[in-house]
């Protein structure tokens, strides 16, 4: 079995700040015949990129995000506990709750440890909170089955994301909670599956209360991270 790595890799698969200020000083220095894409390729075979099989530590900053009182504190602290236990009653979140937690990767050796970022859903707050939204490398997107209108504002929280990632792919999962109402649930798992995927988001559906899927979400987030970074890894491999 390949050697592990010390410590976790890049957040956001980003190469480390020493090898991207080298490549710019590269192009400043170019010789007249060497293209940028040669001193950019003979700089990164300097950087040690983990060999194919080895076992990779990530990290990521997670977004959770949506309106007020559709589960998203609930989600995180069952998660980070492992589902020990519900807790009946959640005051309103006012401010950032940081809870930190790895989660393996499906089917590899690999784990990410994310940083989830669990802030209010009231507008009142969240003007306050800019810089949350800054830099972000996934996102959970939260609503309650049972309120349709939690469900149209999540149009509203992604539109956010994004314009605070213009340029960058963020993978991202919306989540649906609260399916143990059945009787008062007015958003269709079919309506809100479609809805994900135009926005190319993966879906999943939870009962926090139930614990049930409660780690769904993370499992999800967590391939689909490990995934891009692999791409990355192998467009610095062809560079190198």
């Amino acid at each position: 079995m390949s050697r592990a790595n010390s410590q976790p890799s890049w957040a956001g698969c980003r190469l480390p700040k020493e090898a991207g200020r080298s490549v710019a000083r590269a192009a400043l220095l170019l010789r007249p015949r060497q293209s940028a894409a040669t001193a950019a390729a003979a700089l990164l075979s300097r950087w040690r990129l983990p060999r194919a099989g080895a076992m990779v530590k990530l990290a990521a900053k997670c977004l959770l995000a949506g309106d007020p009182a559709v589960g998203k504190s609930a989600l995180a602290q069952m998660f980070r506990n492992d589902g020990a236990h519900f807790q009946k009653n959640y005051t309103l979140t006012t401010g950032i709750e940081l809870l930190v937690k790895a989660v393996s990767v499906p089917e590899t050796s690999d784990s990410v440890e994310f940083f989830i970022f669990d802030s209010a859903g009231k507008d009142l707050f969240s003007e306050m909170l800019e810089k949350l939204w800054e830099q972000p490398n996934v996102l959970c997107l939260v609503y309650d089955v049972t309120n349709e209108q939690s469900f149209n504002n999540c149009a509203k929280w992604l539109e956010k994301l994004r314009a605070h990632a213009v340029g960058m792919h963020i993978p991202g999962v919306l989540v649906g909670n609260k399916t143990d109402l059945v009787a008062r649930r007015v958003v269709e798992q079919k309506q809100a599956q479609e809805w994900a995927e135009k926005h190319g988001l993966e879906y999943c559906e939870m009962s926090v209360k139930e614990m049930k899927n409660f780690e769904a979400p993370f499992h999800i987030l967590a391939k689909s991270f490990q995934q891009l970074y692999k791409e990355k890894v192998e467009t610095f491999h062809s560079l190198a």
